[in-house]
């Protein structure tokens, strides 16, 4: 008796530490050429929501506020300190935390994640323009594919006006990375209300 109440209150305890989303969330989806691997690379969905920031999430980590990453079967959410201490070239600061929010298709040739846009805040209000990109990089976390015309372009990111856009579909070229399973080749961006 004593086990079954034991494992009760942890199973209670674990499910208590993972913080239900609330209010609006942002769906987003990430369409590869060939199936995810769970060895040989990560997959992220980087996220810039700092109006101080011209540009959009590069393929280098630069420009990055939030991201969620894909790397060996398990989705992890991390946060970009604000500037002057925002990181380069994936250099860590904190390790990101792990996320329960995503999923991956059953062909394996797309992710899912769900982010309540209350996680992305990073002043006083919510976010009104998200901007986003996709970005696969290999073992030494050298960009391989991204939005765009492949890893080296820096306009590939799209944004999304949160005031007037619900929905955006995001196409990108086939075949500008050697291997397909990190080839991106587009996805969807979608707010929703639970």
């Amino acid at each position: 008796m004593r086990i079954i109440a034991l494992a009760s209150l942890v199973t209670l305890v674990l499910f208590a530490s993972v913080h239900a989303q609330v209010g609006t969330q942002l769906i987003v989806t990430m369409n590869l050429a060939g199936p995810v691997k769970l060895a040989g690379g990560s997959y992220y969905i980087a996220f810039t929501v700092d109006d101080s920031i011209l540009t959009g999430p590069q393929s280098d980590s630069s420009s990055w506020t939030h991201y969620v990453l894909y790397r060996q079967g398990r989705f992890f959410f991390g946060r970009v300190p604000p500037a002057p201490f925002r990181p380069f070239t994936f250099e860590a600061i904190r390790p990101p935390t792990p996320y329960p929010y995503g999923e991956v298709s059953p062909d394996r040739k797309s992710l899912q994640v769900r982010v309540a846009l209350a996680d992305l805040q990073t002043g006083p209000t919510l976010p009104l323009k998200i901007k986003v990109n996709f970005v696969t990089v290999d073992e030494n976390l050298h960009p391989i594919d991204a939005l765009g015309s492949g890893a080296t372009d820096k306009f590939g990111f799209v944004t999304l006006d949160l005031r007037k856009d619900t929905f955006l579909t995001i196409t990108d070229p086939v075949g500008d990375a050697p291997d397909p399973s990190f080839d991106i080749v587009g996805g969807e961006l979608q707010t929703t209300t639970p």
